[in-house]
């Protein structure tokens, strides 16, 4: 086929003005990718960098750096806002990136030439007909559509708050997309989290709260939400569109968190195309989960768009006696104020229900060999209530193409109430243990707020993106009631137990009414940063990122001061990608982690826990970012841990020193995305040296708890469709752990253990609506294991593995 030569851009600018000017009386189409029937140019990707802007400007841009042709009537473009798009892309991709949001589509014309025309969003779409398109012959997505079937993404903002391509990122960041939730049958945040490179388990089944190990270090409960620090809890996964992992100490741009990584929900945002959505599962153990979710515009012209979310789950467990129960709801509403203002209201509110499980003791070097449905614990008095509500608002706005404001308000509040009883002392020969029952009922609330700004510019032939900003945290506790008793300090504790006898559980437990609680506490937390990043683009193939930021952390107890921590945290990184599917880079970061609050020994010095650490990689992506891979060396060193003092006189009265120090050397290997059309997959692999490297105890030299030296993750789905079997999946995964650390000073062990789940689907249309059938198995092969040692001790928290575990599930969505 002949083809004319490329246009230089001004002129192509002049003949895209020229055809706005004469098609206005085009009438404006859907146009959907099957109608093309064109296909992509292997290899064919071109740089862009265009900042969101109005549409007619942005297009022009993009004529400019793609040498396509672009037409549209001239109305079509008033008003429009275009998204951002910068990396490396074929033409065709930053086509589909830079009108996604616009509710404009195209339809291609001629080789390099395309026709720009309004999507109807009066008609209900179905699975076949689906709002991004391209001109690929194939269906394409937008990161934020609920039918995105794709396992990986190519740009994720948890990094450096702006949407830099994870290629051009030197950072390790690894996104679990809503797909892969789905595919899996993901319920808690550690269903989602297996999935990633040098993640560990620390909760079990737990529902309370969320906690991880990240490259050896067990992460705070604190995580995050859209960007904002979250009250610690259990998240629903309801409200979930991705989550994004960014490896390292992240104290540059969000503050003092635990060195590991970053853990960053980012939810489903308000559509504007209609979506409608009901699942309902069911399985082993009681298992219902009701699962809803509805989006689209309130009014005509689209400027208000509202979402909602909802969850309910009610279940029983392989331990007797445990349930749980948990209700969520999240309304959000968008009000697009003009093409470079938008607003967005968020509220949340959630609510669990049932004991915690505090798991099985050691006995020797192995937990003991108990039956995994043994309930340690007083059926009577075991229980938990954890509620929260939030309610936030975020503004965003244009100054300009290159300049944008983004803010954030937060409210949390929390309350809490747990009552457990555990293993207080044990006789490992006998098997008689002595119990503990804690109580407590905790209420807690938080205030934030974010500013941040966002500049393109040049300087001296660089591409320079400025991000600067500032917020404010603040937290006030306070504990209301809580018992802390023991068979030798409480006048009405239950008898002693033998683990290795059938435990009845109708026996009375403690009895509250004789017993005298601790007193009121409160606890108040304040923490204001300022930091500011520069990335810059040398000769397209460089990128050099490099920031600071400022924390000021205060801390009291009942009306006293504890800590008064000020610390600068910065970090640099520098990429080089010398092909458009490889890049190369490295980084050190330096960061002001946890609060040292602990009692010291007089004279000491009050520090907070400092880190740092460097590490290289290797990133690959390839059949236009279908698939991408990343490969990982880092070593990251933890400072002024606090421990026992050496003194056991003083030990006992509670003193502690700042001397330990932790240090976690690996590897990590993460592969997602596409193979072919039909087959995707999910990956990792991680190899985890830790070791406390100072210490005035016994532990220097011991490895830490919970994090296994290898470890690795394999999910793979194919679709059947490729043979001709429209509809049918089905998946297959497989999970290993190598032997872990029961506790510090590494007296027992967690046996290594390799786990196999299995999935099955089918998905067909009835008429507007789309119908998927799902079964899930996981831990085919019923093996038996243990997930975590949750409070790294030997008396208990040995937590179980779920055994065999089936989940059905039926979806309607239109």
């Amino acid at each position: 086929m002949y083809r004319l030569p490329p246009i230089p851009p001004a002129a192509l600018r002049k003949l895209a003005m020229a055809i706005a000017l004469a098609l206005p009386a085009i009438r404006p189409l859907p146009v959907y990718a099957a109608e093309t029937g064109q296909t992509d140019t292997p290899g064919a990707t071109r740089t862009f960098n265009i900042p969101a802007q109005a549409l007619t400007d942005a297009l022009n841009a993009f004529i400019a750096a793609s040498d396509w042709q672009v037409g549209f009537p001239a109305e079509i473009a008033q008003n429009a806002r275009s998204s951002a798009v910068n990396g490396h892309f074929s033409p065709q991709q930053a086509l589909d990136k830079l009108l996604q949001g616009t509710g404009i589509g195209y339809r291609l014309t001629g080789p390099g030439n395309v026709m720009l025309e309004k999507k109807a969003i009066t008609e209900p779409q179905s699975a076949a007909t689906l709002p991004p398109v391209t001109v690929t012959g194939k269906v394409s997505y937008a990161d934020s559509d609920p039918r995105n079937p794709f396992y990986n993404r190519t740009i994720a903002s948890s990094a450096t708050k702006t949407d830099t391509p994870i290629m051009d990122t030197p950072l390790s960041i690894q996104v679990i997309p809503k797909a892969v939730l789905d595919d899996q049958q993901a319920i808690r945040v550690g269903d989602a989290l297996r999935n990633v490179s040098g993640y560990f388990d620390s909760r079990g089944e737990e529902y309370v709260y969320d906690t991880a190990y990240l490259r050896g270090f067990a992460t705070d409960s604190r995580q995050y939400i859209d960007g904002l620090r979250d009250l610690p809890q259990s998240h629903s996964l309801a409200m979930i569109d991705r989550v994004e992992v960014l490896k390292g100490p992240a104290g540059a741009l969000y503050g003092r968190m635990e060195p590991g990584g970053l853990i960053n929900y980012v939810t489903k945002r308000p559509l504007d195309t209609p979506y409608y959505s009901l699942q309902q599962q069911f399985g082993s153990f009681d298992l219902y989960r009701t699962l809803a979710d509805a989006s689209g515009p309130i009014n005509k012209d689209g400027s208000l768009l509202y979402r909602v979310n909802m969850e309910y789950l009610s279940s029983n467990s392989y331990i007797d006696v445990v349930n749980k129960e948990r209700g969520f709801i999240a309304p959000s509403l968008t009000w697009k104020i003009s093409p470079r203002t938008q607003l967005d209201l968020d509220f949340r509110y959630h609510d669990v229900n049932g004991p915690t499980t505090f798991g099985v003791p050691a006995v020797g070097n192995r937990p003991a060999n108990l039956p995994i449905s043994r309930f340690i614990g007083e059926r009577a008095t075991d229980d938990g209530d954890s509620s929260l509500l939030y309610g936030g608002l975020s503004l965003s706005h244009a100054f300009s193409d290159k300049w944008k404001l983004n803010a954030k308000v937060g409210y949390n509040y929390e309350h809490q109430f747990s009552a457990g009883t555990f293993i207080n002392t044990l006789d490992e020969a006998t098997g008689d243990a002595s119990l503990f029952y804690s109580d407590y009922d905790y209420t807690e609330d938080s205030i934030q707020g974010i500013v941040n700004l966002t500049g393109n510019f040049k300087t001296f032939g660089l591409e320079h993106t400025l991000t600067v900003g500032g917020d404010l945290y603040k937290t006030d506790g306070r504990t209301n009631s809580s018992y802390f008793l023991c068979d030798t300090c409480g006048t009405s504790f239950p008898s002693p137990i033998n683990i290795f006898q059938p435990i009845t559980y109708d026996r009375p437990g403690i009895n509250l009414a004789a017993e005298t609680s601790s007193p009121v506490s409160t606890s108040r937390t304040s923490w204001w940063g300022l930091y500011i990043q520069d990335q810059v683009t040398i000769a397209e193939d460089w990128h050099l990122l490099f920031g600071t930021r400022y924390d000021q952390a205060h801390s009291s107890s009942d009306g006293a001061d504890v800590t008064d921590d000020g610390e600068f945290s910065p970090r640099a990184g520098l990429l080089y990608r010398p092909l458009n599917w490889l890049s190369l880079y490295t980084n050190y970061v330096k960061a002001m982690n946890a609060a040292n609050t602990s009692r010291l020994i007089p004279g000491s010095q009050r520090r907070p826990e400092m880190s740092e650490g460097w590490e290289a990689g290797v990133k690959g992506e390839w059949w236009d970012g279908k698939l991408n891979a990343g490969l990982t060396y880092y070593e990251l060193t933890k400072k002024n841990i606090s421990h026992s003092a050496a003194d056991a006189a003083l030990a006992a009265q509670g003193f502690n020193v700042l001397v330990g120090e932790g240090r976690s050397q690996g590897i990590e290997l993460d592969v997602s995305g596409r193979i072919t059309e039909f087959w995707s997959l999910i990956a990792s692999y991680s190899f985890t040296r830790t070791m406390f490297t100072k210490d005035v105890t016994d532990i220097q030299g011991k490895q830490f708890a919970n994090v296994p030296e290898q470890a690795a993750s394999l999910w793979s789905k194919y679709d059947f469709a490729g043979l001709g079997w429209q509809g049918f999946w089905t998946g297959a995964g497989v999970y290993l752990a190598g032997e872990r650390q029961g506790d510090r000073a590494n007296s027992f062990q967690l046996p290594g253990y390799a786990r196999v789940d299995a999935a099955l689907g089918y998905a067909f249309n009835a008429g507007p609506s789309k119908i998927s059938l799902q079964f899930n198995v996981d831990n085919l092969l019923d093996k038996r294991y243990y997930s975590a040692s949750t409070w790294e001790t030997r008396s208990f928290g040995s937590q179980p593995g779920m055994p065999r575990t089936f989940l059905g599930s039926v979806k309607v969505e239109f």
